[in-house]
């Protein structure tokens, strides 16, 4: 099964040619009943059709839903708002996004290369979108992001795959978890050494984000990562992957090691309770949602059988959302 690396291109076409080969290579259906929640709750299909959900955010009254570039067709994704079982493009959305985060009353949408603000939203569009930073062409992207409680905003860092796969990406920025200001200003890098941190969240009481990170892909394969980014720290990448130990002296211990290719994407918390996306899932061909103690432990299977991909994954007012790679959302009560 094929790893999610449409999440960490380094253009937006190659973004759209990788998320095809990903999507392609889906399995077709799953079992007849679609996902099934451990707990015996009915799962709802909300939505499908939109292209490819990678994030998702609420103003309260309004679900928008981030979307990656659709496939086969290599449209685009973009921003768009959920209601009644149908997607609508916001006006101006960008062509891609991969993080989202509604904060004092402005959507904050990670496009790959930039951080846009949305604000003035009416109900069908927004009256101001600034970008509020914006990378050099060495960039190669931001995945999600979200608030701290601090009031600073939160970043995962892409990759140029595959040729740092096994090396340390130039780019100052890269393989990394940083912050800036609601204004875009004052970037600080928080962590080092992560592969690939895809979304992050803060779990009740955290000063620091759990951040879902992806292991390299080629050769000896190790295990993926959740790790809490500590500032000042260093998760050991490429030095270390967490799969030969004499090699991890110095580096902080990633707080969740999951097989490897278990793939974690969104992720989400109530409590002390980790909800976490796997888009590959644990036993290698069942994409699954988890739960995980935010001490660490076991993951525990909560919902199954999804029969492709999944990505996004967001908990809002005591329901959980995941959004799988052929552009379906799913909603059950946790």
């Amino acid at each position: 099964m094929p790893r999610p690396r449409h999440l960490r291109a380094a253009t937006l076409v190659a973004i759209a040619i990788a998320i095809a080969a990903v999507v392609a290579s889906a399995v077709a259906a799953g079992a007849a009943g679609g996902p099934i929640a451990a707990s015996g709750a009915p799962v709802q299909l909300l939505a499908s059709g939109l292209p490819s959900p990678t994030a998702f955010a609420w103003d309260g009254t309004t679900m928008f839903v981030g979307d990656g570039p659709a496939d086969p067709t290599f449209a685009p994704g973009g921003l768009f708002t959920l209601a009644n079982g149908v997607g609508t493009l916001v006006p101006g959305s960008p062509k891609y996004v991969f993080g989202l985060a509604w904060h004092d009353g402005r959507l904050y949408v990670s496009t790959g290369p930039t951080i846009e603000t949305m604000s003035g939203w009416d109900g069908t569009q927004f009256a101001s979108i600034k970008t509020i930073w914006s990378g050099s062409p060495q960039f190669f992207g931001f995945n999600g992001i979200a608030f701290g409680p601090d009031g600073r905003l939160y970043a995962g860092l892409g990759l140029k795959e595959p040729t740092y796969d096994h090396s340390k990406d130039p780019y100052w920025l890269s393989q990394a978890v940083v912050s800036m200001t609601a204004a875009g200003k004052d970037l600080r890098i928080i962590a080092r050494g992560i592969r690939q941190p895809f979304q992050l969240d803060f779990p009740q009481g955290s000063r620091y984000p759990y951040v879902t990170d992806l292991g390299q892909d080629g050769g000896a394969i190790p295990p993926d990562e959740i790790v809490v980014a500590r500032p000042g720290e260093n998760y050991g990448f490429p030095t270390c992957t967490w799969l030969v130990l004499s090699k991890c002296g110095g580096y902080r211990r990633p707080k969740i090691l999951l097989p490897a290719h278990a793939s974690p994407m969104g992720i989400a918390s109530i409590g002390h309770t980790l909800y976490v996306a796997l888009f590959t899932g644990i036993g290698g061909n069942n994409p699954e949602v988890v739960t995980i103690p935010t001490r660490g432990g076991k993951p525990t299977p909560l919902v199954t059988d999804f029969g492709v991909q999944i990505i996004a994954l967001a908990i809002h007012a005591g329901e959980l959302y995941v959004g799988t790679v052929d552009g379906a959302i799913y909603e059950v009560a946790v």
